[in-house]
């Protein structure tokens, strides 16, 4: 595994409950601006390890091949979600 690996990892793991950010705010926050999909590639294989479901693209939309889990997953820590979007979070860029 990269360093950067490691760092994505480490950032989505420190994400709180309720938190969801942008593929290119885990970049930036990694230390790579302007690599969300790279960050996207990470996350489709290890994103089993970390708290995946807070993560999507910078819009909202949620990215998963599994958007009933995600959205299920959301909900259940107070996001609201709409037609496969984060529209409100407690916290993170979609806080309001």
């Amino acid at each position: 595994m990269s360093a950067f690996e490691k760092e994505v990892l480490q950032v989505v793991a420190l994400l709180d409950e309720g938190e969801v950010v942008s593929y290119g705010d885990v970049a930036a926050v990694a230390g790579r601006p302007g690599a969300p999909r790279v960050v996207g590639r990470i996350m489709s294989k290890r994103g089993d390890e970390v708290p995946w479901w807070r993560v999507v693209y910078a819009d909202g939309r949620l990215p998963t091949a599994k958007p009933p889990r995600q959205v299920q997953l959301l909900r259940a820590e107070g996001v609201l979600v709409r037609r496969g979007r984060v529209i409100e979070a407690r916290i993170g860029r979609f806080a309001r």
